[in-house]
């Protein structure tokens, strides 16, 4: 009898080791890359490995996962409990009121002067992702912005970081302070960053589709790279077709995707004599229903013809995801089967 439950205790706790990183993140809330980057900066958990070098989860771990969580939505800095045994994070916790207001949360650092609670400034991250764009390194960006979405969450990194970001490069390459290759640079690196964390999920198959891309003429890349990661964010699946296409070349990548919608970044010039064209042809190719969504910080120069083919002009995020919302429901035109 001892030695079938003996037994029977080994094969409990090898099962237990098996729990791969997407159950794990299903258990914990956190997202597979979170948990990653986690581990390689705080040593968080020692995961086992498979014979294909996969992570294997204990339950001891998903326990400790799911405190540090609660610790972290609870307000505090994952950098200054990360090296805290779970027995201590538990009694962490058990301490904690159920829903902390912020004034809990302000008055914390001074409770617990061994966790010290730093109020977390985006605009320091800002300026940390400006200075690696500045000097075009791109694995210094990313470093910047997985640290970020660390401490930040993964949304406010997104609305209070890179969207900052990509306007203060905007003008600092219209004042002739960067070079368009440092917006390349950066729009390869955050769109690399996004990838892996835009959504931890892959997205259904049956989700809508949404094409982003500059038209003709428009260089400026990172707009349409930041509507890609919100739309991804809010379950489309996103066809990134790059920057500076030609009115045709957009009209392909839609209907071979029979995409519900096409979003277009404008950002420099505001008179360019050949775009109203450009704008025009596109919607007289695009197969009848497609939503054309256009933002940028030029598109406000280009409101008349924009209204004249009934394009959507988009001027933050948070608006985008109300006109992403109510259009995710509407029918796919038939004529996009094309």
């Amino acid at each position: 009898m001892l030695n079938c439950r003996g037994r029977w205790i080994e094969q409990e706790h090898d099962v237990e080791l098996k729990h791969s990183i997407k159950v794990v993140s299903r258990k914990t809330g956190l997202s597979p890359h979170l948990i990653r980057v986690w581990e390689k900066r705080y040593s968080t958990t020692q995961p086992q490995r498979n014979d294909v070098n996969r992570r294997l989860y204990s339950l001891e771990d998903i326990e400790r996962l799911r405190l540090l969580k609660r610790a972290t939505d609870s307000g505090h800095s994952i950098g200054d409990i990360a090296h805290l045994p779970t027995g201590r994070l538990a009694e962490l916790m058990a301490a904690e009121p159920p829903e902390p207001s912020p004034k809990v949360e302000n008055r914390r650092a001074a409770d617990s002067p061994s966790l010290p609670i730093p109020v977390v400034q985006p605009a320091e991250w800002v300026d940390k992702a400006y200075l690696a764009v500045k000097d075009m390194d791109s694995v210094a960006l990313e470093a910047v912005l997985d640290a970020g979405s660390v401490e930040l969450g993964q949304l406010r990194l997104l609305s209070d970081v890179i969207v900052p970001l990509v306007e203060r490069i905007g003008e600092a390459w219209r004042v002739g302070q960067l070079k368009v290759a440092h917006e390349h640079v950066a729009s390869a690196a955050i769109r690399t960053f996004l990838g892996h964390v835009a959504r931890p999920i892959s997205v259904h198959p049956s989700a809508p589709v949404l094409v982003t891309t500059t038209p003709a003429g428009q260089l400026h890349e990172l707009g349409a790279v930041l509507v890609a990661a919100a739309a991804t964010n809010d379950g489309w699946r996103v066809v990134h077709a790059g920057a500076c296409l030609p009115s045709e070349e957009i009209v392909t990548v839609v209907q071979a995707h029979r995409a519900k919608a096409v979003a277009l970044s404008i950002v420099h010039p505001e008179d360019d004599p050949h775009l109203e064209g450009e704008l025009r042809r596109l919607r007289r190719l695009l197969p009848p229903g497609v939503v054309v969504l256009v933002g940028g910080r030029a598109s406000g120069a280009y409101g008349k013809v924009l209204e004249e083919i009934g394009a959507t002009r988009v001027k933050t995020l948070s608006e985008l995801a109300g006109i992403l919302a109510p259009l995710r429901r509407t029918t796919v035109p038939a004529s996009n089967a094309a």
